[in-house]
């Protein structure tokens, strides 16, 4: 793996007497003609899982790894290995050995699991970092953890774990109390409003104890085997946030202290084929925030999977789709699961290595790019990794609840093409700022006063109904805020209200009931310059309030949010997409990059870095696009380069001027994405 190049890992099982050699040689062949750089070998995977391996058990693995690490490296590529578990995904009937006398996982209500072990456990503790300098021994080039490290979803415990006896008396220890049981912490881990401290101890200990595992880890490899990279797999960040992830330590500890700096494997939310655009919506609300959380040194190669392994679950097309996308988040490769982990191998009538073979040359050609996310320029989103400690829960009953939702923005904006990056911290610039969920929870009142006297602010619901339960709703102009379900009835569609067409409607009229969220019924201040842009109705053509609204001509309202089991499609209306452009462009002296010629689910995104300026123009639609216009942002006309799947290696483009902004005369097929380079002068 170099940084000049994008690198193939391919996950494989060979389950040792099980026809190794002659899969090995299919292996071989198989990366010679697929260019593939690295091979990540399972041990003891999905289905061949026989739970907790001892040293025994795990020597014959150990030596078919190494065996087949010696047959690949002629042809320069490197053998890593992936153990698939550390505390068990999920039990599945699974029991301890006889000899494991660790403790096990029990999840909120007491359930206790047959295999899953407790974290904190001292003779697993023991075991798993033995285990992994074991593994260490043979020098691969990336040891894994698996995502089984983590709390949650630990099936069949109910969300996971972990509340066994030690650690409620640990909880006890530092609550000041002499004993608790779980009802009791659950209650208080999960009370509406104000967070109980039980909150706090809860997430303070989760985070605690997995950073202390990946240095445990991590120093066990480490001194085994130095050069040695460890690899972390993750999930949703807006999970790991219930259990208090601590993305940059964690990542540290795994760094060691040689400098070879651990990987991540981001997630990346389609195991089996879905439409174009939901896939989008979903990677832009978790393998984006995913990237924006990790420290800035560490290294993507994102999970591409298409279980149950083969082009029944996934078409060429969108598998060529989410490999060329996961440029998006700066990724320096992709960790390649399209081989069932029971030991077949190469299945040879699916010819992968063909399409990995053609698309390698155009993932080289912008990898060498260098894109970051902490070059991306746009509207600002906020997000936090800490959100679980503030956010109010609704009913206090379920650790979902502890869920932050503060991504919609992102994958909102970027289905309309506008130019957006996640943000932890409010941005230096006076740049537009969009905030959802209770993301207001993690700002100082001043911090929040100086957001809305120094930036143009764009807020959905749930955001403008925290800074009401803040006392700061005047911020944005609202005296009083009330919920309304999706299926109360009390409304059913949103009416435009100011006398204007948007995409050649007069009195447009939008859902406001079907795949929206709730609905916030608003009540502005006569004090404040409130442009209802559009009313809300019932169904029998009443008003029920106002609809998206420009306060103050800094801050865009859309009065819908807590999306849960509703959904966001009936968000997504040509109206609506008129609306937020035309008020995006009012609002601010520098409108953000967006497209403005009419292309559903088609999504730019803006790099400025040292090295000069990238535009990255992703179709994540079914239809072909054959032109497309941007604003005119100042950009130069001259000197670009177009990178494609038909020009890997770039060719010279000049992009136009007309009375609609920037237009590239280029079409987009479907499922597919665009790079636009053009290198800084000096």
């Amino acid at each position: 793996m170099t940084s000049s190049s994008y690198a193939y890992m391919l996950r494989i099982c060979l389950p040792p007497g099980h026809l190794e050699e002659r899969r090995l040689n299919d292996l071989a062949r198989f990366c010679r003609e697929g260019r593939v750089e690295d091979v990540m070998f399972f041990i003891n995977a999905e289905e061949l899982n026989n739970g907790h391996l001892t040293v025994e058990e795990t020597r014959p693995w150990l030596e078919t790894i190494d065996s087949a690490k010696k047959s690949l490296a002629p042809y320069g590529v490197t053998a890593s290995i992936n153990p698939w578990i550390t505390l068990l995904h999920s039990a599945r009937g699974r029991q301890l050995k006889e000899r494991h006398r660790f403790r096990l996982m029990v999840d909120p209500y007491g359930n206790q699991s047959t295999a899953v072990v407790c974290p904190t456990c001292p003779e697993w503790q023991q075991y798993i970092t033995e285990m992994y300098a074991f593994y260490a021994s043979i020098k691969p080039a990336v040891l894994w953890v698996e995502d089984d490290f983590r709390f949650h979803n630990h099936d069949p415990l109910q969300w996971g774990g972990c509340f066994c006896d030690e650690h409620m008396r640990e909880f006890a220890r530092k609550a000041g109390v002499a004993s608790l049981d779980r009802e009791t912490f659950k209650r208080g881990l999960l009370q509406p409003g104000d967070p109980h401290q039980f909150r706090r101890i809860w997430l303070d200990s989760c985070r605690d104890t997995l950073v202390e595992l990946a240095r445990k880890i991590s120093d066990a490899v480490h001194e085994v085997s130095p050069d040695t990279r460890i690899g972390l797999m993750t999930s949703s960040p807006s999970v790991h946030a219930a259990e208090g992830r601590d993305w940059h330590s964690i990542m540290t500890a795994f760094d060691g202290e040689g400098g070879n700096t651990a990987i991540i494997r981001t997630h990346l939310p389609a195991y089996t084929e879905e439409a174009g655009y939901k896939y989008w919506w979903m990677f832009n609300g978790i393998s984006r925030f995913t990237a924006a959380l990790i420290p800035e040194h560490t290294e993507a190669y994102p999970e591409f999977e298409n279980y149950p392994f083969s082009r029944y679950s996934k078409s060429i097309a969108f598998q060529k789709f989410q490999l060329e996308t996961s440029l998006i988040i700066g990724s320096r490769g992709i960790t390649l699961d399209i081989f069932d982990m029971m030991g077949n191998g190469i299945y040879p009538q699916e010819y992968y290595e063909r399409w990995l073979n053609d698309e390698k040359d155009y993932l080289n050609a912008i990898v060498a790019l260098h894109l970051h996310v902490k070059d991306q320029t746009g509207i600002h989103v906020v997000v936090n990794e800490r959100s679980s400690y503030s956010l109010h829960t609704a009913q206090g009953e379920r650790m979902e609840e502890l869920y932050p939702n503060e991504t919609l923005w992102a994958s909102y904006l970027s289905a309309f093409g506008i130019a957006n990056r996640f943000t932890t911290g409010l941005p230096e610039d006076n740049g537009i700022v969009a905030v959802s969920g209770q993301a207001f929870r993690n700002m100082g009142e001043a911090a929040i006063r100086d957001l809305f006297d120094n930036h143009t602010v764009l807020l959905e619901g749930e955001a403008v109904h925290t800074l009401c339960e803040m006392g700061l709703g005047m911020l944005c102009g609202v005296m009083r805020a009330v919920w309304h379900h999706y299926e109360s009835g009390f409304q059913s569609y949103e009416e435009i209200t100011n006398n204007r067409e948007y995409v050649g409607i007069g009195s447009g009229r939008m859902t406001a009931q079907i795949s929206i969220g709730n609905y916030l019924e608003i009540e502005y201040s006569d004090r404040t310059k409130a442009e209802v842009i559009g009313h809300v109705h019932n169904g029998q053509g009443h008003a029920a309030g106002p609809g998206m609204t420009l306060v103050n001509d800094r801050v865009f309202i859309l009065p819908y949010g807590q999306l849960g089991d509703a959904g966001y499609q009936g968000l997504l209306s040509p109206i609506r997409r008129a609306v937020i452009q035309e008020s995006l462009q009012k609002l601010s002296e520098q409108p953000p990059l967006m497209i403005t010629s009419y292309a559903p689910h088609v999504s730019v995104y803006r790099f400025n870095a040292a090295g000069g300026e990238t535009l990255a123009i992703v179709n994540a639609s079914a239809d072909h696009v054959d032109e497309l216009s941007l604003t005119d942002i100042g950009m130069e006309l001259e000197g670009w380069t177009e990178y494609s799947r038909a020009d890997p290696s770039g060719r010279p483009v000049t992009i136009r001027q007309d009375q609609n902004g920037l237009v590239f005369d280029s079409d987009l097929p479907a499922l597919s994405m665009k790079i636009y380079h053009k290198r800084s002068q000096g």
